[in-house]
C-alpha cells in the first residue's frame, strides 16, 4: 500500500478491540489535536448552530456523536442512539475516514449508498463542506500524538497495515475458491456413492439369505 493512504485494517482492529472508555480518551485527543492544526476549521465549527450529528461505522461495535456549533467541537463514544441527534451518517470507516479527508467525493458516495444520511441531512452537508476545505490528513494528526517517534509509529503501522492487507487477500482467494469449487461440483456428486452404498448393502443382504438358506 502507498503510504499516503490511511491504514484501514490497523485502524479498524484497534478501534474494535479497544475499550468504549479508552477510545473515548482516544478520539477527543485526536479532535483536539485536529483543531489545532486547523484553526481555521475550530474557528468555522464553532461558529455553526449547535448540531449533533451521529457517526456509525457499520464494521465497528462503537457509535460516535459529534457535537459543534456555539462551543468547540467534541467528541463521544456512545453505547445507543442519543435523542436529541440533529442528524446521522452511517458507512464503512474506510468511507467515512476518506469522505473526512476529501479523498472521495461524498456526493457520489451519498448517491451509491456506501453512506446513508438520516435526520437533516444540511447539517451532514455543512460539516463535509468545512473538512473538505482543510485537506486533512487523520493519520498524520494521529501520529503526531507520538511526538518524537512520529516516525517510527507510522513506519511501524503501515508495515502492521500491509501484513493484514496480505492476510486479508489470502483468505479472501481463499474463500473465492472454495465458493467457486462448490458451485462447479455437479448437485449430483453424492448419486454415486449412494448408489455404491446400496450395492454393498445388496450384496450383504444376498449374502445373508444365502448363509441362511445353507444352515
Amino acid at each position: 500500500m502507498a503510504e499516503q493512504d490511511f491504514p484501514i485494517l490497523l485502524a479498524g482492529q484497534s478501534l474494535t478491540w479497544l475499550p468504549a472508555p479508552l477510545l473515548g480518551r482516544a478520539t477527543s485527543l485526536l479532535l483536539r489535536r485536529m483543531c489545532r492544526a486547523n484553526p481555521r476549521l475550530l474557528k468555522n465549527l464553532t461558529a455553526e448552530k449547535p448540531s449533533v450529528v451521529l457517526i456509525e461505522p457499520t464494521d465497528l461495535p462503537h457509535r460516535f456523536v459529534l457535537r459543534f456549533g456555539g462551543a468547540p467541537p467534541a467528541l463521544q463514544v456512545v453505547q445507543s442512539r442519543p435523542e436529541n441527534v440533529d442528524a446521522g451518517v452511517k458507512g464503512p470507516l474506510a468511507a467515512l475516514i476518506a469522505m473526512l479527508e476529501g479523498r472521495l467525493d461524498g456526493d457520489a458516495l451519498f448517491f451509491n449508498r456506501t453512506i446513508i444520511v438520516t435526520g437533516d441531512s444540511e447539517k451532514i452537508v455543512t460539516l463535509r463542506n468545512l473538512v473538505d476545505r482543510e485537506g486533512l490528513d487523520v493519520m498524520a494528526v494521529a501520529t503526531g500524538t507520538f511526538g518524537p517517534f512520529e516516525r517510527l509509529v507510522r513506519t511501524a503501522a503501515y508495515a502492521i497495515e500491509r501484513h493484514l492487507t496480505a492476510v486479508h487477500n489470502r483468505m479472501a482467494a481463499m474463500h473465492e475458491g472454495l465458493h467457486a469449487e462448490r458451485h462447479e461440483r455437479p448437485v449430483s456428486s453424492a448419486a454415486p456413492d449412494m448408489r455404491d452404498l446400496n450395492a454393498r448393502m445388496a450384496r450383504l443382504e444376498a449374502k445373508g439369505r444365502k448363509v441362511e438358506r445353507v444352515s
